[in-house]
């Protein structure tokens, strides 16, 4: 395992601030220290590492699902250490096996490749702009639901997520989820200030509401967010993405999704 790069210093900010709450007790050591539970990046680290200083889109989930304690080790160092493949970089969207599902095919994966299938109008292009896409999730750690994740180490997530954010400066996050009150990417970034939303309340069909917004701040000046229903519920992905074709023009999409 390679020691140096951006992927790897905020994989070690993640698992110090980890380690401190185990030790002030928040949090059960045995759990949290177990690295089947570890999984920051669903992209290679050289991915996140040429995304530093100005990449053009990130991708940001809650926290990995699962049952804790059920998952191999070694899966997280073959994937953040697999060699970058020009035209083809892992992703954990398109390339994993999850829920005892074929790679790909779990109902979440589909859903996320539906939605760049929207974006871009072409499958082969979207595909290959999921793969060299930065995506993440705002808590590091895998909990069998949201509900599992202690205030604590929500806190402490959203503050490492938004320096992730900070440092990569992308264009564009794309949030899996956008609930208000609930713990989500969406929530997370209306931590920051600077954080303004700027979407209409017509935004919105049946149950599924689209939510837009911008940071205006020094470290992410102008950086448009897109607020998703959880795609989880595979229920609303249709209407998720006839919300995206309704109102791309106003979120100048996707012609300026550059990832």
């Amino acid at each position: 395992m390679t020691d140096t790069g951006f992927a790897v210093e905020m994989e070690r900010k993640a698992r110090e601030f980890i380690d401190r709450l185990i030790a002030e007790r928040v949090l059960s050591g045995d759990l949290y220290r177990d690295d089947r539970n570890f999984k920051p990046w669903y992209s290679p680290r050289g991915v996140i590492d040429e995304g530093v200083g100005g990449v053009g889109c990130v991708l940001i989930g809650v926290n990995p699902g699962g049952c804790p304690g059920e998952h191999d080790p070694t899966t997280n160092e073959r994937r953040w250490e697999r060699s970058m493949d020009d035209d083809h970089p892992f992703n954990a969207y398109i390339d994993e096996k999850w829920e005892r599902k074929k790679m790909g095919e779990a109902p979440l994966q589909r859903a996320v490749q539906k939605v760049f299938k929207a974006l871009y109008r072409d499958e082969r292009k979207s595909k290959l702009k999921l793969r060299n896409t930065v995506c993440f999730n705002v808590c590091p750690i895998r909990t069998h639901d949201t509900s599992c994740i202690p205030e604590g180490l929500w806190k402490e997530s959203v503050d490492w997520c938004l320096e992730v954010l900070e440092r990569l400066k992308p264009k564009h996050v794309i949030c899996i989820g956008n609930g208000e009150e609930t713990k989500s990417p969406w929530a997370a970034m209306k931590r920051k200030n600077g954080f303004k939303e700027l979407h209409e309340p017509s935004w919105k069909i049946g149950k599924v509401r689209l939510k837009y917004g911008e940071f205006n701040t020094e470290t992410l000046a102008r950086t448009s967010v897109i607020g998703l229903r959880h795609l989880s519920y595979e229920e609303y992905v249709p209407t998720t993405i006839k919300l995206l074709n309704r109102h791309r023009h106003e979120m100048k999409l996707p012609e300026s999704v550059r990832c």
